[in-house]
């Protein structure tokens, strides 16, 4: 009896086996899609198709960041305050304002029948993955469809034009603040020691919101793609294919205006246009909002203008929003098109659908060539109006009339000096003597100061021009600098104040010592450099004028800025003592990078107090403790080289996953970020596969519509 239950206990093990062989003989093996994940938990995806490469990524996606995903879709259709409370009210109100839903929902139709079959497989891959771990879903979770990626892509970049049109609108009324900050550069062939391109793509956004990117390498037919994704969308945002790298930075022509309308006083409704009234229309929305424990709803209401939504009032006038991208939806075929262009000639094809936001693009390819253009939906513009300001609302005068196509656009295919950079400055200081100058091109399409520049663009500008044939390994330091601009004249202005005012100030001796003899650098280790930062920082607080000639030396400093500066050293060497019990500690003591519990020191930093240096890394001070918690900056720094085929290497600053038990949640904080340091993106699978963690093998269901 007991051999007899043994044999059928058996035989019910091998049943399973035998249908599960069953099933791998009898299916299509094109739907057959595999995940590897490197030993970073990187998931390199193989396919045959890109539908089904769509639903493996969807699927992998989800397995990383599904809550992201979910509150992404969420924010993009205008119900987070249905989840997470009243706080979201506004965000919710602005997304109904803009519609994001709506258009994405009515366009969908619109879109090819092998992009919506790219859509329907990637939210079906992502729905898989929920219904296999329905303990990993929130109560909260939206049903999902195709049409979120297209609400999502027009959230994602609403901040940029949405941002010109507000900076229009407060023009004169308070100061406008510059909130993106960014990094990319190419070198030449010449220029290079292995004889190709380098390219850096570094985008510096918050880690926690949009710039929580996600890595991933896809391969499928013509689509080869390795870079960062916004999870929630199906194709690389910024990154490289086996021909091509693609990068971006903040700053473009100017894709949104103000128009200034002149109310009835008999009805607000009202506004005039060509000596007629005009009527604005009222739009209900309602705004379902969380509470302790019940939904209740709000009701706000959106007035609409023919040129937009009235966004301010003031008495009798109304001020309505003009976005380029108002009714645009086709930014994920031109992110597709991107993510396949074999050549700069299919690069520029790209970018004239003219659907990206306001942007520095920059391009290099294995053909050797490199590129730069300063992208964006632009309309084309009335004469002898100031478009930086409100303009009147009263006249068909003010109308757009078209938009620019691509090629009106600031562009340049490999510049002369070999090497171009944009860290969010001027197109006129990008490059020594650089050929754009604002005489050449609109004012609104220029939409900058000749001149303009940051302490990150020269430095970039400095360290790429001394660099004749740029090593690899030297593109990473570059990547990484941590030398604060313009040091050495803030040493020397604080050495002649000393010298002059020693006898009032004994006790600074030692700190003046430390700061004049430091090196300029924000390393981890160095020690010198915590007492530079918080020093500037009194400064500023005092005003402390520092004259400068053109070529950087020091006019005669005032009195009472010498004693000002020197009053701001005792501070700052009090501040730390304070805090730390010695001024003199290391830099990673004061700035941190943190996730969960844990902490690591960070080299680098960006301050608004003048201490800004390539490799970013900012965030919210704390003076009760005096550190920084790192939660911004460099968001998904990439280093390609557009060798035949081509090399890449990046660091995120946490890790891949965003479950704390994963091995993957910090595992490139500690390793990589927090010790300056880049991974192999493994793009060739020969090299991913001296690598693999782990192999997922995927069924593609054929009935996905």
């Amino acid at each position: 009896m007991q051999n007899s239950s043994y044999y059928r206990q058996r035989h019910l093990m091998i049943i399973p086996i035998i249908i599960t062989l069953f099933l791998s003989l009898s299916c299509d093996p094109s739907n057959q899609v595999t995940i590897y994940r490197d030993n970073w938990g990187i998931p390199h995806i193989y396919a045959d198709t890109e539908e089904n490469l769509a639903y493996a990524f969807g699927y992998a996606q989800a397995e990383d960041r599904l809550i992201q995903i979910l509150t992404s879709y969420r924010h993009a259709e205008g119900t987070m305050a249905e989840a997470f409370g009243k706080r979201f009210v506004d965000s919710d109100y602005n997304q109904r304002v803009w519609q994001h839903a709506t258009i994405a929902q009515k366009n969908f139709p619109r879109l090819s029948a092998d992009m919506q079959n790219i859509f329907n497989h990637f939210v079906a891959g992502i729905k898989q993955y929920m219904k296999e771990h329905p303990d990993k879903v929130p109560d909260w979770a939206p049903e999902i469809h195709p049409w979120h990626i297209l609400a999502l892509g027009r959230a994602f970049i609403w901040g940029w034009p949405l941002g010109q049109a507000r900076g229009d609108f407060w023009r004169g009324k308070r100061k406008i603040e510059r909130p993106h900050h960014s990094n990319q550069w190419l070198v030449s062939a010449e220029r290079s020691a292995e004889g190709v391109p380098i390219a850096l793509i570094d985008p510096h956004l918050n880690f926690e919101t949009s710039g929580h990117w996600m890595e991933a390498r896809l391969h499928a037919g013509e689509m080869q793609a390795a870079g960062m994704c916004i999870p929630g969308t199906p194709f690389i945002g910024l990154g490289h294919n086996q021909y091509i790298s693609w990068a971006a930075t903040t700053g473009g022509p100017d894709c949104a205006d103000v128009y200034e309308l002149d109310i009835n006083p008999d009805n607000p409704l009202q506004y005039q246009y060509d000596g007629q009234w005009r009527e604005i229309t009222k739009e209900t929305v309602l705004i379902r909002v969380k509470e302790e424990n019940d939904i209740k709803e709000i009701e706000r209401i959106v007035e609409r203008s023919h040129y937009g939504p009235v966004m301010e009032r003031d008495g009798n006038k109304a001020y309505a929003f003009k976005l380029a991208y108002a009714d645009e939806f086709l930014l994920v075929d031109q992110m597709l098109n991107i993510n396949k262009a074999k050549n700069l000639t299919d690069f520029k094809s790209a970018l004239a659908m003219c659907q990206m936001m306001p942007q520095n693009m920059m391009y290099a390819g294995i053909d050797g060539n490199i590129y730069y253009a300063r992208t964006g939906r632009v309309p084309i513009r009335p004469e002898s109006y100031d478009w930086d300001y409100p303009l009147p609302g009263n006249t068909k005068a003010t109308e757009w009339l078209g938009i620019h196509p691509h090629q009106d656009l600031i562009q340049i295919t490999n510049p002369a000096t070999g090497f171009m950079q944009n860290c969010n400055i001027s197109p006129g200081t990008m490059m020594p003597n650089s050929p754009f100058t604002k005489d050449k091109y609109p004012a609104y399409i220029y939409n900058d100061t000749e001149n303009r520049s940051n302490p990150r663009g020269r430095s970039a500008v400095r360290l790429l021009e001394a660099e004749k044939k740029l090593t690899v390994e030297r593109a990473k330091q570059i990547a990484l600098n941590t030398t604060a601009d313009g040091f050495e004249i803030w040493q020397s202005a604080l050495k002649e104040s000393y010298k002059t005012n020693t006898k009032f100030y004994p006790d600074l001796q030692n700190a003046v010592t430390l700061i004049t003899g430091w090196n300029g650098h924000l390393d981890a280790d160095n020690t010198a450099a915590a007492l530079y930062r918080f020093w500037r920082r009194e400064c500023n607080k005092v005003k402390v004028n520092l004259p400068t000639d053109e070529d950087g030396t020091i006019k005669d400093l005032s009195t009472n800025d010498q004693k000002n500066m020197l009053k701001a050293l005792k501070k700052a060497k009090q501040y730390l003592t304070d805090k730390f019990g010695s001024f003199q500690i290391p830099w990673g003591t004061t700035v941190r990078l943190k996730r969960g519990e844990k902490t690591w020191p960070v080299s680098g930093g960006s301050f608004n107090n003048g201490v800004n240096v390539l490799r970013a890394a900012s965030g919210r001070l704390s003076d009760e403790t005096g550190i920084t918690t790192v939660m911004s900056g460099q968001s998904c720094c990439m280093l390609v080289v557009l060798s035949d085929p081509i090399r890449s290497y990046s660091i995120l600053p946490w890790g891949e996953s965003d479950d704390p038990d994963s091995p993957h949640y910090t595992d490139q904080a500690e390793a990589l970020f927090s010790k300056s340091e880049f991974k192999s993106t493994y793009f060739l699978k020969e090299e991913l596969m001296k690598h693999v963690e782990s192999e997922k093998n995927i069924l593609v269901p054929e009935d996905i519509e």
